[in-house]
């Protein structure tokens, strides 16, 4: 099992007694079919969020989450989900406040639609699973009616040519791959503007130019990457193994570029002082934590997003180095195929979306046509 996922199986046992009885049995049946942690707690996330909305709305007498009863649900009307579909909306306005424990800068942005479907996903699966699915001692649904099925959600999905559109003004380009990784390692430095800053960034930089350069080498998944071990990197092969999405065991490649950078880092890597039973390959350390230990994902996605505004590209993250090395991929190498295999798609559809991102190619093929 993978750090992220040990991290996230702990968490779910921690969350769930927060949780009425039936948001447990939910869980479970969802882990009978294989759900990984990950998406329980996401889950977990949604159906918390809603139920805190009940209860500063006054649609229940419960005090906490934990006591809120089935019939409470089953009493729920078309026009009250309506309403909260209305607070989500507009929820940012408001910061959110009273339905978050530890409210942060995020709490002020309006949610995507596709945040919005998804919390209402989440919802739909939970009462479809408590109306449908589950049965009492009686061998009777635990909820008579089921409000979710009245609710309609009107989000559209994005065709890959829109999607890819939306994509190529948050990617790196050709030369841009580069010049992105060469700032980090050089040019960030005129953006310190303080000791401080000046002093974590050349105490971190060769780490934070390795690790981005290796997404970018091979197109990895950050949770990917923070959950490497030395062990995992075979050099002279110029390959990681790794456990994907699906629990799939693979060993994709990367570039001899990146394993310039990734070498660079490694010959430093003991200036983190740490444990001699800590194997991750990505390391960071905190005041809490003086000595090196497994960087996180969330340190990872705030650290390229710093790089990103101070470079220019202010809505480059890093899922869009992902991006960003597909793109690059078919590019030079069109075939969607191998590109497939090194990403760890499942459907090759999933590849394709990076075939449409440079319109210019588009463009000239549709001029050739006719």
């Amino acid at each position: 099992m993978s750090v992220i996922k040990k991290r996230d199986s702990i968490q779910l046992l921690q969350l769930i007694p927060e949780f009425p009885w039936y948001v447990e049995k939910f869980v479970e049946h969802k882990k009978s079919k294989k759900s990984s942690p990950s998406t329980l707690v996401g889950y977990l996330r949604d159906f918390s969020f809603f139920f805190r909305w009940l209860m500063a709305e006054g649609l229940t007498t419960a005090k906490e989450m934990k006591d809120i009863p089935l019939e409470t649900l089953n009493d729920l009307k078309k026009e009250t989900v309506e309403s909260y579909m209305l607070y989500l909306q507009e929820s940012h306005l408001f910061e959110r406040a009273g339905l978050l424990q530890k409210p942060t800068r995020s709490a002020k942005r309006e949610y995507s639609d596709r945040t919005i479907h998804r919390k209402i996903s989440s919802l739909k699966s939970l009462f479809t699973y408590l109306s449908a699915l589950a049965e009492d001692e009686n061998g009777e649904s635990y909820l008579s009616r089921n409000v979710m099925a009245k609710i309609e959600l009107d989000f559209v999905e994005a065709t890959p040519l829109a999607r890819a559109h939306a994509i190529r003004a948050k990617i790196l380009i050709d030369d841009e791959i580069h010049q992105f990784v060469d700032f980090v390692q050089n040019g960030y430095q005129a953006h310190c503007d303080t000791t401080k800053k000046l002093q974590y960034y050349r105490q971190n930089r060769d780490r934070d130019t390795a690790l981005i350069a290796l997404i970018l080498s091979g197109g990895f998944r950050v949770s990917e990457i923070v959950n490497l071990d030395l062990s995992d990197v075979v050099l002279e092969k110029n390959q990681l193994k790794m456990v994907r999405k699906g629990k799939k065991e693979d060993a994709p490649f990367f570039s001899d570029w990146g394993k310039a950078y990734l070498q660079r880092y490694l010959a430093v890597r003991h200036t983190y002082k740490p444990d001699e039973k800590e194997q991750a390959l990505f390391l960071a350390v905190s005041p809490a934590k003086p000595h090196g230990h497994r960087i996180e994902v969330r340190t990872v996605q705030k650290l390229v997003k710093k790089y990103a505004q101070a470079f220019g590209i202010p809505d480059l993250s890093v899922h869009k180095l992902r991006h960003s090395f597909a793109t690059q991929f078919l590019r030079l190498n069109p075939d969607a195929h191998q590109l497939q295999a090194q990403l760890g798609h499942s459907k090759i559809e999933t590849t394709m979306q990076y075939a449409h991102v440079l319109e210019d190619a588009l463009s000239k093929a549709v001029n050739r046509t006719t």
